[in-house]
């Protein structure tokens, strides 16, 4: 799926949109200029590398990021960026353990969230935009009772 122009790649990344219960496990993304949405919350993950898949991306990504072995990711979607060469894999993953036994080694914090707390913070853009599809397709009846209440708010975001 890597496509190889004269002048551009088409970059492949694997993210992961974590959740336990009606809650969303974000980075808080470093404050360096350099990168995408700098000091914005984010999902984890990271770059697809070559010779492997975007599964196996998502959890060798998780793994070095909380250093914890997720259970299998289910796929979700793909995001095709519309402003650059790259395509991201969105991937679910239940939390099955609580957040003490999490080690963050990228990035500047990881936190829980309820939707309704999301609107108070800087989150990378395409997030909003990408939730409706993203919970329907995880399926979780937690998580689809909290949307759905979430979205009777009329609420926005930061």
């Amino acid at each position: 799926m890597v496509q190889n122009t004269a002048d551009r790649v088409n970059l492949q990344v694997a993210k992961a949109l974590i959740y336990q219960g009606s809650r969303l496990l974000l980075q808080l993304r470093d404050n360096i200029p350099e990168i995408i949405a700098p000091n914005h919350w984010g999902l984890f993950g990271g770059t697809v590398d070559d010779g492997e898949t975007p599964a196996q991306a998502m959890k060798r990504e998780i793994e070095e990021e909380l250093c914890w072995i997720p259970p299998e990711p289910k796929y979700l979607l793909t995001w095709e960026a519309p402003d650059r060469p790259c395509t991201t894999y969105i991937f679910g993953i239940p939390l099955t353990v609580p957040t003490s036994q999490l080690t963050l080694t990228e990035g500047q914090a990881f936190q829980l969230f309820t939707f309704e707390e999301l609107t108070k913070v800087l989150l990378v853009p395409k997030i909003p935009r990408m939730l409706p599809q993203v919970v329907e397709a995880i399926a979780s009846d937690e998580l689809t009772a909290a949307w759905q209440e979430f979205s009777t708010k009329n609420l926005t975001w930061a």
